[in-house]
């Protein structure tokens, strides 16, 4: 900070007048390499370059009967919008895909490549001009159907509920399949898109416990729902059993906005032909820390939580999930000789779209391997979207409360639908250790822990701590959960189902 910038920025801390308001700059003048080709802007065809970039990018969600606010049928409708596409695309606002495209490869990626950025962007500068040719949307124009995947096997009406009312309402539905079948495919329809937040779906097994069809009930998830998510299609060879009988869980999330409104949701089912069975099976599990404690005025705030596979695995799909405070997230596989893989990166993690990214290839799980889960909170009054700068706050299924919540669809690398190798208790045994480990040692230190946590487990830090060498392991965990699970949400960690019965036999499934 030197001369007359120096000299202003050292008066405007000292809250004293600046004197000096204008100062020559010094440096290289920046060069755009496109700007001397303005003027062939121009040549740039809206039916050949743009219209079909917005086809295939763009018009699945504006369209009539998707989740846009405009539709683009036309060129007109377009041109209209062009200043605010630009916007959008400049910023990466639009499309709304939000993994670092340096970390990964996904199926079904509709992130805008460097190249149709530019052209979309040189268009709309050079005028958006019509050009010839017929007009693609005009020509293409129809409406999105209800069900994008054709006509499901099997539909359920999910009870019908008055939005008014804030919270999550977990409702379970009867299971109307006397046989049971092997799923390949299901699409959540929220019936009010404005106050569906998020639905989940598992099935219970039997007759549920009193009260709602909490997930703790569930022995298998059959995709979810968020703002921007799509169907959920299993793999192909891979499949997920749904029995005969029972219920289906399903949990709304609702987000009341300013009227009264009625959501008549629906989930559709789509099976395996029968007598057609997969050759393997796909697991659900979730990664989530309900410990979580964001202080209060703090930006870029830290939250760690992991799972230890016992055997091999592959993983074929991550979900990354938090509230308004959600800042950024990473899925990370921590090899057992340490090594750190990054599987994807969303730097900046947008609370109103959620979506789940499937890897393009499995990603391969060596036994011992640490699948980790972090996410950066901004509990400041730079977040615009924080409800309160000055709360503490903890887990909590209301959007202005806070998650830590990861879903994963994987399968057992040695398991098939003939000879069954679910590992799913073991992976479950070292959900308190992943919450609380954040140096990721396979032991829990006191420096670790923070707030309540600490405040519950220091008096009796000791005690738990059988061989005295300032950690607790596995085993010394088991004594002291009691008191850290207190602490968590009723049944503790949300959403992760007990591990799922089997078919008693693969014949004529």
């Amino acid at each position: 900070r030197t001369g007359g910038l120096g000299a202003a920025l050292a008066e405007m801390a000292a809250g004293k007048p600046v004197t000096i308001a204008h100062a020559p700059g010094k440096g290289t003048e920046l060069v755009f390499a496109d700007r001397a080709r303005r003027a062939e802007f121009v040549n740039i065809s809206y039916a050949s370059d743009v219209a079909p970039i917005l086809m295939d990018r763009c018009v699945d969600c504006h369209q009539p009967g998707g989740i846009a606010p405009f539709h683009m049928t036309s060129y007109e409708v377009v041109k209209g919008f062009a200043p605010m596409i630009r916007e959008a695309i400049r910023t990466r606002t639009m499309p709304p895909w939000h993994a670092d495209p340096e970390v990964g490869e996904f199926r079904i990626d509709h992130s805008l490549t460097a190249e149709q950025t530019r052209t979309l962007v040189h268009w709309i500068e050079a005028g958006a001009p019509r050009g010839e040719g017929e007009d693609p949307l005009t020509k293409a124009a129809h409406v999105a159907p209800e069900w994008p995947l054709g006509e499901p096997d099997l539909v359920i009406d999910i009870p019908a509920y008055a939005i008014p009312a804030s919270g999550v309402v977990e409702y379970q539905y009867p299971n109307p399949l006397t046989e049971g079948r092997w799923v390949r495919a299901a699409t959540l329809t929220p019936g009010d898109r404005a106050g569906v937040h998020h639905i989940l779906a598992g099935y219970i097994p039997g007759t549920p416990r009193s009260g709602p069809g909490s997930s703790s009930q569930w022995e298998a998830s059959y995709g979810e729902y968020a703002v921007g998510g799509e169907s959920f299609i299993v793999p192909e060879g891979l499949g997920i059993y749904l029995p005969a009988g029972g219920h289906m869980g399903f949990q709304m999330h609702y987000t009341p906005y300013g009227k009264d409104a009625v959501d008549t949701s629906k989930m559709g089912l789509y099976f395996y032909p029968k007598g057609e069975t997969p050759e393997r099976i796909l697991h659900h599990y979730v990664i989530a820390d309900s410990l979580i404690e964001l202080p209060p005025n703090t930006e870029k705030h830290e939250e760690v939580a992991y799972v230890t596979f016992p055997k091999d695995a592959n993983l074929h799909s991550v979900f990354l999930h938090t509230h308004y405070r959600g800042q950024a997230g990473r899925v990370e596989l921590v090899h057992p000789d340490g090594r750190k893989e990054m599987l994807i990166n969303l730097p900046r993690y947008d609370f109103n779209w959620q979506r789940t990214y499937d890897f393009k290839t499995p990603v391969a799980i060596p036994a011992g391997s640490k699948l980790v889960a972090t996410y950066l909170y901004d509990n400041s009054t730079r977040n615009r979207a924080n409800p309160d700068p000055n709360e503490r706050v903890i887990w909590g299924d209301q959007s202005w409360e806070e998650m830590h919540y990861t879903s994963i669809y994987f399968q057992w690398a040695d398991e098939t639908v003939e000879k069954r190798a679910d590992a799913t208790p073991q992976l479950r045994a070292s959900r308190v250790m992943g919450m609380l480990d954040d140096n990721l040692s396979g032991a829990v230190e006191l420096a670790e822990l923070r707030g309540r946590i600490r405040a519950a487990v220091e008096p009796r830090f000791a005690e738990f701590d059988a061989d005295k060498n300032g950690a607790l392991d596995g085993a010394e965990l088991v004594k002291a959960s009691g008191v850290v699970m207190r602490l968590a949400i009723p049944g503790g960690q949300p959403n992760v189902p007990p591990a799922p019965r089997a078919p008693a036999s693969s014949a004529g499934r």
